[in-house]
């Protein structure tokens, strides 16, 4: 039988003492699972899309959080429109005791065209019908400009894939027809070139060159790549070959917002990084002492 009490041995102890230097700083961009955030987004609209309450806080809490969807950008396209769906709807509400015209009326109707079906918009608009048929006709004729009475029209009667252009795209669009055929612009030619536009944006998925895909963007209504440096322009269009994760206009803007803010976050990280190199560095001075221990001197 062996004795162990009898062994040689020896305590181990810590001998080795933690390196503090000052001027350096350390950073951690976490990485997160958005599904869960976005399913949360997801059931806080769906309360509101639900009710007939206007409830302008929640709303304006949502879009704030919704700014913390950064990677998935096609939930976040279909947050940020159901956001914009729910403003129009309380816009509408908040408006009704003002209304004095059937015109007025019909233009709160116009509205609530492109917003998708739900208990409040349904109660609007039997308000509103009640009040055109009621209310008088506008006294006083506003004098709307030839591109504003185009724009109001193709709203009205272009459906949701010329409202889905976004601002600059719609400005676009009316802009030519109105070159083309003055105010007396036929529907069907508002529709065509909404197809084009969006066409021409999923065309953008197979070029595989750089300068390419640049010259292509330059001629889109894309006012966050247009806003551009060169060299930004270049290195964005690299990015969007990579990833090629848009479904038309609206969604190509908003991944290139994303991206530019992504470079410019990394940007930002490389000159912290180069400041902190600019400090003395820290260097392990290894001497051997007789009690073994290793000292750290910062040079």
């Amino acid at each position: 039988m062996i004795e162990y009490s009898n062994l040689p041995g020896s305590l181990a102890t810590s001998v080795v003492e933690p390196v503090v230097s000052e001027g350096f700083y350390y950073t951690v961009t976490a990485s997160r699972d958005e599904a869960p955030f976005y399913q949360e987004l997801n059931e806080r609209l769906t309360k509101l899309e639900t009710s007939i309450d206007v409830q302008i806080e929640e709303l304006q809490a949502i879009e704030k959080a919704s700014t913390e969807l950064i990677f998935n950008v096609e939930a976040k396209g279909e947050v940020e429109l159901r956001i914009d769906w729910l403003k129009r709807l309380f816009d509408v509400e908040d408006a009704l005791p003002s209304v004095s015209t059937c015109t007025e009326a019909e233009r709160l109707r116009a509205t609530l065209s492109s917003v998708q079906t739900c208990p409040m918009k349904s109660e609007l608009l039997i308000v509103l019908d009640s009040l055109a048929t009621s209310l008088p006709d506008e006294t006083e004729t506003v004098s709307l400009s030839a591109n504003d009475r185009v724009m109001e029209f193709a709203i009205e009667q272009a459906g949701d894939g010329f409202i889905n252009l976004g601002r600059a795209g719609r400005e676009r669009v009316v802009k030519d027809l109105l070159k083309r055929f003055g105010e007396d612009v036929p529907l069907a030619y508002i529709q065509e070139a909404v197809s084009e536009i969006e066409g021409q944006v999923v065309r953008l998925a197979e070029i595989e060159d750089a300068k390419t895909l640049q010259k292509q963007l330059e001629t889109l209504p894309l006012p966050s790549y247009a806003g551009l440096s060169t060299e930004r322009k270049q290195m964005v269009s690299e990015q969007l070959i990579q990833s090629r994760q848009w479904k038309g206009l609206a969604s190509l803007s908003r991944l290139i917002h994303q991206l530019d803010a992504k470079l410019i976050s990394t940007a930002e990280e490389q000159e912290e990084l180069e400041t902190m190199n600019d400090y003395s560095s820290a260097v392990l001075d290894v001497k051997h002492l007789d009690s073994d221990k290793i000292h750290f001197n910062s040079l």
